[in-house]
C-alpha cells in the first residue's frame, strides 16, 4: 500500500520479474485476492554460504514479502493474514 508507483500487485510482480528476481510461483504468483482483503506475493531466497562446526554450507537468505491491503467494510485497512496463504509465502525459503 507504500509502494505509489504500482496500483496493483501484478505491477509490483512484473517490476520484480523485469529486475530479475525469481518469484514465488507456489499456489501462484499472487495469494490471496480482493475478497479477503488481502493480496500477497513475494521473491525467492538466495543462498548464503554459511560455516557450520562440520562444513560450509549453502542455506535460504532472506525473501522480500509485499502486500496489498484493501479496506473492510469499517473503512479501516485489513492488518491480518489469510491462513490459507500462509504456508505458501513461507515456502519462499524452501530449496530449488
Amino acid at each position: 500500500n507504500h509502494l505509489a508507483q504500482f496500483d496493483t500487485i501484478e505491477q509490483v510482480n512484473q517490476k520484480l520479474k523485469d529486475a530479475g528476481f525469481a518469484l514465488n510461483t507456489s499456489g501462484g504468483e499472487i495469494k490471496g485476492s480482493p475478497e479477503v482483503l488481502l493480496e500477497q506475493s513475494s521473491t525467492l531466497a538466495d543462498d548464503a554460504r554459511v560455516k557450520f562446526s562440520d562444513g560450509e554450507f549453502a542455506v535460504p537468505s532472506c525473501f522480500y514479502e509485499f502486500a496489498l491491503r484493501y479496506l473492510q467494510p469499517n473503512g479501516e485497512i485489513y492488518t491480518g493474514f489469510v491462513a490459507a496463504s500462509a504456508d505458501k509465502i513461507f515456502e519462499s525459503t524452501n530449496a530449488r
